[in-house]
């Protein structure tokens, strides 16, 4: 009873506000209604602000990482060469370049003299054609000893062509060179290379300067316009440049943006049809299209104003719009129900005002935990994750303001309308039907009225059938052990899958299945191996003759050629080491050993890039090796591959980095489950606080946090189950799932503590009659706002809706299936009427508080 008078009085404190200020609104609707359109459109006038960033890097990956870090000191310590002496290990920034896989038609091997020739002819056709920036290739190429940096194009020396006549290529290294990246889908005897059927060139770009950046990334666009018309007789071509993902990801979305407007209309069709009622007067097709409208302005309200803070819309904001979509119909479902149950003989101010008691309370508690939501979502360290929890954060917020607004100044318009008996559709004064007697069957229908009598007559049938058909069978013995067995099954799975859920991002996954990119990535990740050059960078000055700089940087690389992912396989590029094999290598003193060093790299040049000098020029400032990893795929193990180095790193007694520009994005897949977790733990942590605080019941506070928890274990568990990773993009999914899984069991738990029944069956079914219809049919207008997100392209937007209909499913599940049957079984039970009471006494509906 404690507990049942503390929930009370916060019950009626907090009504009692909802019920005033929805009197004044019915008071003054129209002055509402008008302000919170001219808001929200000044608000959207500062979409003219909006920013749009779409480099994956800075979306995808979290921000002041290590690896940004490092490369911003590496950055100062060493210059980028690729104007002068390019090799692609001593990159700091990601290779800007143009890049080309060549597959015969037939599938057939590519090495013979008339496929190699056929290549060289392309190979020749994309050097000499100028484009767009009025430059062709040789003037912005990468340069090694004044000659274009060309990977894989020593299939055109004479020398290769002779090994190739006498098949005695070796691979992976011909020579003094690695060709592993060169020929894909190899097949090998003995060393020697028999078949590939994959070629790929690589035609790297200078970025030395701002200036031949800006240019180099015009000659890369230029570039994939240009492969898009080339044909070759024998050959198949697929290509890529840097910028690819980038590009097409952009494009992914514009084309999916059509989908909102789509959603819009099937969202509007969808609440007309369910207020539809065959009733000239009772008709509510205006309040449904109203409840659309407003969420379409606070979309726009929302888009302006965070616009106009200068917050960047990613890619990921475009699916925004349907998951407000949803939350909005939601809202709506849920104060339409409210309107029906406020009492008829009331003026229409009053029968705001208890509207807005009973369900002003329940759409606040589930917007706040919305809002609270992806208000933390939006401290998280990936910049796509926070710019989306702040697009959408806001988003709510004006959802929910021009439902306390816009849409119940409508609901008060359109009871003064009822009240005045005018028409649903051109408001002119209509007759009743009972007054219409010697009229046509035709003129009573389309200009006849009812006086509504009861809550029946104030809804419509797809309103009231969802609860009255769950209310006939849910109570049953045998219905609450199936659905606790399936519940249980239910979690068993989930937690099943949830072990087995992987972390990572696959790249190509970003962009359409039939997208250029898509083409090269698969092919390229499929059929070539996949290996880092990991630079390792001494930041210090060091005496290079001491024996125990000698012996820490030996110990160092052998510790990291006992590395699983670098499996001692000798690939290293190390300007000491080869040094100390030359003649040259003098260690008597440190001017000794530093002007020999020179001597040895007039003809070394390629170790040139890797050390730098002191201001006295007789000590070496910082210098680097590189070490060459075993084929990484797997995202989970690029990113332990790193943390693993950085380990190696700190253990030695030098000052060492370790770093690959590819570090960058392996941060993600360090950050991401951590972020996660906490990000998730503090979203519930402050939701079981707002729920505590709206509904401050012990066991209806434990019920909704077991409810949100068994949602959430679903969704992680089920996600596996459709193939979907962690990654930042279903980070935001998750911290969305957070907030929308309470919406549904907030709604029921609120409506079981507001009716009175004689016992537990009883208030189960008043409240399922309260809130059943509007849960049902919020859910419906969620899955019928994602449908469209069936026929997108983008992987962002395919995603968005396995997840969403997950939460759906559940959600739904768990209001309208298991939370009933725990509360029919354990639920609170101090507001209730006496035991002669029954269900046939409220056959109109449950009994407000």
């Amino acid at each position: 009873m404690v507990c049942w008078s503390m929930y009370a009085r916060v019950e009626r404190a907090i009504g009692k506000v909802f019920a005033r200020y929805g009197e004044f609104v019915g008071t003054y609707p129209w002055i509402f209604l008008t302000v919170s359109v001219l808001v929200c459109c000044l608000l959207g006038i500062g979409l003219i602000n909006l920013k749009s960033e779409t480099n994956v890097e800075k979306v995808y990956t979290p921000m002041d990482s290590q690896a940004s870090k490092d490369r911003s000191t590496i950055r100062n310590l060493f210059s980028d060469y690729s104007g002068t002496n390019f090799y692609s290990q001593n990159l700091i920034e990601r290779n800007l370049h143009g890049s080309v896989i060549f597959k015969s038609k037939t599938s057939s091997n590519l090495l013979s003299l008339t496929n190699i020739q056929e290549i060289k002819t392309i190979h020749d056709q994309i050097k000499a054609n100028v484009f767009g920036n009025g430059m062709d290739y040789s003037q912005l190429c990468a340069v090694r000893a004044s000659q274009c940096v060309v990977d894989g194009d020593l299939i055109f020396t004479t020398n290769f062509q002779q090994l190739l006549q006498n098949d005695n290529i070796t691979y992976p290294v011909l020579g003094t060179v690695s060709i592993e990246s060169v020929f894909g889908d190899v097949t090998l005897q003995n060393g020697i290379l028999q078949s590939a059927k994959l070629v790929k060139l690589v035609f790297n770009l200078r970025q030395d300067n701002q200036q031949f950046t800006d240019s180099s990334k015009l000659w890369e666009k230029d570039f994939v316009s240009y492969m898009k018309t080339l044909q070759s007789p024998i050959l198949d071509v697929v290509y890529a440049h840097s910028s690819s993902l980038d590009e097409e990801l952009t494009a992914n979305i514009r084309g999916d943006i059509v989908f909102v407007s789509l959603t819009f209309t099937l969202m509007i069709v969808y609440a007309t049809f369910v207020t539809l009622t065959c009733d000239c007067l009772l008709d509510r097709q205006n309040l449904g299209r109203a409840g659309v409208i407003a969420t379409g302005l606070g979309i726009v309200a929302s888009f302006g104003l965070v616009s106009a803070c200068g917050v960047e819309f990613v890619s990921i904001v475009g699916v925004m719009p349907f998951l407000i979509l949803g939350i909005g119909i939601d809202d709506m479902f849920i104060l339409l129900a409210g309107l029906a149950e406020a009492p008829l003989l009331e003026t229409t101010p009053k029968r705001v005002a208890e509207t807005m008691r009973t369900s002003g309370v329940s759409i606040t508690i589930t917007s706040l935990t919305d809002i609270l939501a992806f208000g933390v979502g939006a401290s998280s360290v990936f910049p796509g994750v926070r710019n989306f929890c702040i697009f959408t954060g806001v988003a709510v917020l004006f959802c929910y303001i021009n439902f306390v607004t816009f849409f119940i100044a409508c609901i008060a318009i359109n009871d003064r309308r009822i009240s005045a008996n005018r028409h649903c559709l051109c408001c002119h004064p209509i007759e009743m039907k009972s007054d219409m007697a010697t009229a046509s069957p035709l003129r009573r229908f389309c200009c006849g009225g009812t006086a509504p009598s009861s809550e029946i007559e104030m809804q419509s049938l797809l309103e009231r059938m969802p609860g009255k058909i769950l209310t006939k069978f849910i109570i049953l013995k045998p219905v609450k052990v199936i659905v606790l067995i399936c519940f249980a099954v239910y979690l068993g799975i989930a937690i099943w899958g949830a072990t087995d859920f992987q972390q990572g991002l696959d790249t190509k996954n970003l962009v359409a299945d039939d997208s250029y990119y898509f083409h090269y990535n698969s092919l390229d990740q499929q059929y070539f191996t996949q290996r880092v050059p990991v630079s390792f960078v001494f930041d210090e000055t060091l005496d290079y003759t001491k024996v125990s700089t000698v012996q820490a940087i030996d110990g160092l690389v052998a510790n990291i050629q006992n590395d699983k992912s670098v499996g001692n396989n000798n690939l290293i590029i190390s300007w000491f080491h080869s040094f100390r094999s030359s003649a040259n290598y003098d260690t008597s003193s440190e001017t000794q050993f530093v002007t020999n060093l020179k001597t040895f790299l007039i003809s070394n040049y390629q170790y040139e890039n890797d050390i730098q000098f002191d201001s006295t020029d007789l000590r070496i400032r910082t210098s680097r090796i590189y070490i060459l990893t075993n084929n990484l795929v797997v995202s989970s193990e690029q990113g332990d591959f790193m943390l693993r180095m950085r380990g190696l790193t700190e253990d030695s007694s030098l000052s060492v980095i370790a770093y690959a520009p590819s570090f960058i994005f392996y941060e993600q897949y360090v950050e991401i489950l951590p972020s996660t977790l906490q990000t998730v733990g503090i979203a519930v942590a402050v939701i079981f606080v707002v729920t505590a605080l709206f509904m401050p019941s012990p066991l209806l506070i434990i019920f909704v946090t077991v409810s949100m928890v068994m949602i959430m274990t679903g969704i992680f568990g089920f996600m596996h189950f459709w193939d979907l990773t962690l990654s930042s993009i279903t980070m935001i999914h998750i911290i969305m799932s957070v907030g929308f899984s309470v919406d549904f069991s907030a709604h029921i738990c609120h409506a079981f503590m507001t009716v009175e029944g004689g016992t537990r069956d009883d208030k189960v079914i008043y409240a399922i009659l309260r809130s059943g219809g509007p849960i049902w049919n919020g859910a419906i207008s969620s899955c019928i706002g994602i449908i469209m997100l069936v026929f997108s392209k983008s992987y962002i937007f395919r995603s968005f809706f396995k997840v969403m209909l997950l939460v759906i499913l559940f959600g739904i599940g768990h209001a309208l299936f298991f939370l009933p049957v725990l509360l029919s079984l354990i639920g609170p039970i101090e507001n209730t009427k006496p035991s002669g009471s029954s269900v046939a006494n409220q056959a109109n509906g449950p009994a407000a508080v």
